[in-house]
């Protein structure tokens, strides 16, 4: 198995590159290959110095390495596209780029860059195509009009349903291992906890039930938006305000909130504090990529270009049966109706910004 990384000079692309290696996710005779992530400022400098840096660090256990900043040269099984614009950090910002609709007229030239060059060489034989940059959903929607959708995935409601994991299991004082859990829908502001799919090693029936009560703490799923966004208005002004220590009281004021509005507001004081959210956002990559590697029969979240399953259609966050490529979405006749309706109704507003943002 290669893997490509688009964007390998970024960040986060290099903290994906770093943990790939430090996982040993490739062994010898396998290729990683590092890409650019700017097709107008190119960086061959970068990117040979940190195959160097990275042969130099983990020697005998490193797969090869190849540095390319051409898209037409992208040869990986495996493709993670990590390059484009993100939200700057600086303490003049917070409060005035709060949207992820923001970043898709910076990022749509460079989804369409790099999804025409993979499929004009790849047409035969598609990579699987791991989209980590953001907006997540305009990348599956423009990647999946050049290569069949059922090898684009979006790694929002993946890390997501990760952190949707971990929050609950905090709470609880047990091992993420022990919860089962999924978060659907728009990535950021537009998410969709899937409370009817949480279960808990241990608990069962009535005293699961009660647990989820509790946790919830008396929110419904249709309440569940209008409470989301007066929350972030909250964090945001908080932060505004002092743009120094906000971030640190704004941790403080997610962590008294329920699990998921924790999942979805935590990331924006992390952001602010400028330490980003790299490392979380490498580590569910890092996850899904063995989980491809593997090949066996996984159920995950992840957005996934839908043509009318549940009657969805467009490129939200969903549970999918994976098996090398995705198999299919996995029905909902386990989930409430209210959030089945909310993932209907955040599909339809994802499906006016991509004509908005994408032309369609």
């Amino acid at each position: 198995m290669d893997i490509s990384v688009i964007g390998a000079s970024g960040s986060c692309g290099r903290e994906i590159v770093t943990q790939l290696v430090s996982a040993r996710v490739l062994g010898r005779g396998e290729l990683l290959q590092l890409i650019g992530g700017n097709p107008h400022t190119r960086r061959p400098s970068y990117l040979h110095g940190l195959r160097a840096d990275l042969q130099d660090a983990y020697a005998e256990n490193i797969a090869e390495i190849d540095v390319t900043d051409d898209a037409d040269e992208i040869v990986g099984d495996i493709v993670v596209m990590a390059a484009g614009t993100t939200f700057p950090t600086d303490a003049g910002a917070i409060g005035k780029l709060q949207s992820r609709d923001d970043l898709s007229r910076a990022n749509a030239l460079l989804f369409e860059h790099f999804g025409r060059a993979v499929a004009r060489h790849r047409s035969n034989n598609p990579p699987i195509v791991i989209i980590v940059s953001n907006p997540v959903e305009l990348g599956v929607h423009v990647f999946s009009r050049h290569l069949p959708r059922e090898y684009v995935l979006g790694m929002g409601a993946f890390s997501d349903s990760q952190r949707f994991r971990w929050e609950i299991a905090r709470q609880l004082g047990v091992g993420r291992q022990r919860v089962h859990a999924a978060m659907a829908g728009e990535h950021g502001l537009g998410m969709v906890p899937l409370w009817s799919t949480v279960r808990i090693q241990g608990l069962r029936g009535k005293e699961l039930d009660e647990t989820i009560r509790r946790m919830r703490g008396g929110l419904s799923a249709a309440e569940f938006p209008q409470r989301l966004a007066a929350e972030h208005a909250a964090l945001i002004a908080e932060m505004a305000a002092d743009p120094i220590n906000g971030p640190v009281r704004a941790l403080e004021r997610v962590s008294r909130l329920p699990p998921d509005l924790r999942v979805a507001l935590k990331p924006f004081p992390v952001h602010y504090s400028q330490a980003k959210t790299i490392s979380a956002t490498a580590t569910a990559t890092v996850e899904l990529v063995k989980a491809l590697c593997e090949g066996r029969a996984v159920e995950i979240s992840a957005q996934y270009q839908h043509c009318g399953e549940m009657g969805i259609h467009g490129p939200i966050g969903n549970r999918l049966i994976l098996e090398g490529t995705v198999r299919r979405v996995v029905p909902g006749d386990d989930l409430s109706n209210a959030e089945i309706e909310q993932l209907q109704a955040c599909a339809q507003r994802c499906s006016a910004k991509m004509r908005e943002w994408a032309g369609d």
